[in-house]
């Protein structure tokens, strides 16, 4: 691999002179130099170190992206997504993105710092370390979905809550009147609480309950189902705070004999875009991933032009996709 040497040797120049054209510093350098040092540099396909010249410019036109836990998080179609749409916005700034997996608030710092970020967006769950990242980065900090008690930060979220109160009006809307809501993380995500929470709080405003041995916090789905189907009080509408989640138990259901929506109804939430190509085509609460990750950026990038913007709390709205998964029990011909 040709190096700065290499170039500055064949040129018959100084290592610095070929270093000010790589870098586009061509004030400083004549014409003619300009023009052989480009040459020698395509002749020998030199291409520049991007690492090295981010660690010694002030601007290193990077962006990390910091998701909690590792590569397999990205087994979970929603980060997966949301990643995605994130790489690309921050590639439409001619920006670069870099990716890091964390497990531990103390390998935050040290990504951003050795690699020079510029700005950084953090995906998962992040709150309890918010105040101590913030302090140790004076740098563009956006993050995503927390329900920290800290003021100060940028954070770009959707309103979980109303999320539950859809998902709970439309069973009860279509005369359901036996509930049970099914995701991983109940006791720990206050994302989720805040889904089960307008939930509950909708079914029992209708005068109904859901029982808190209905509520339910699966390690293994398959367990969860045999659970589901030995209430002595069967359920007939269950809110799956997750599409792949809500996905897994339909398919379990239907192994097992049982029919969707006839048996049991279903609501998931995400609205992923396998949800229209299962069957029967999943009904969900919708959040536009795509325009979070659009927020998340535009927002982080108005920070890197104007430092001193105060910080942003931004809420996006969801909505109810009705498909084929709820049965209507006002509906006496099923």
């Amino acid at each position: 691999m040709a190096t700065l040497k290499d170039i500055a040797k064949e040129a018959g120049v100084s290592v610095m002179t070929v270093s000010r054209v790589v870098n586009k510093r061509y004030s400083e350098v004549s014409e003619e130099n300009i023009e052989k040092i480009q040459a020698i540099i395509k002749k020998l396909g030199y291409v520049p170190n991007s690492s090295a010249r981010s660690l010694s410019s002030k601007s290193s036109k990077i962006i990390s992206i910091i998701i909690q836990g590792s590569n397999n998080v990205l087994e979970s179609p929603y980060n997966a997504t949301m990643l995605g749409h994130i790489v690309q916005r921050v590639q439409e700034y001619n920006y670069n993105a870099m990716v890091h997996f964390i497990n531990e608030y103390s390998d935050v710092t040290k990504h951003l710092q050795s690699w020079n970020a510029e700005g950084a967006v953090f995906l998962g769950t992040f709150d309890k370390n918010i105040q101590q990242i913030q302090a140790d980065n004076k740098i563009p900090l956006v993050f995503t979905d927390s329900y920290s008690s800290i003021r100060q930060f940028i954070n770009i979220g959707i309103d979980d809550y109303r999320g539950g109160v859809l998902a709970a009006e439309h069973f009860i809307n279509k005369g359901h009147q036996d509930f049970a809501f099914i995701t991983p993380h109940t006791s720990v995500s206050q994302l989720i609480q805040q889904r089960l929470r307008g939930f509950k709080d909708t079914i029992e405003a209708a005068n109904l309950n859901l029982l808190p041995e209905h509520i339910l916090d699966p390690l293994d789905m398959e367990e969860t189902v045999t659970t589901l189907c030995s209430f002595k009080k069967q359920v007939s509408a269950i809110f799956v705070a997750a599409d792949n989640s809500a996905i897994e138990l339909m398919d379990i259901l239907k192994r097992r004999g049982y029919r969707i929506p006839e048996d049991f109804s279903i609501i998931g939430f995400d609205n992923l875009p396998i949800c229209q190509y299962v069957s029967p085509r999943l009904t969900t609460i919708s959040q536009n991933i795509r325009q979070k990750a659009q927020y998340t950026l535009d927002v982080l990038f108005e920070h890197l032009k104007t430092p001193s913007l105060p910080t942003q709390n931004i809420v996006l709205n969801v909505e109810l996709i009705e498909r084929e998964s709820v049965r209507d029990m006002n509906n006496t011909t099923l």
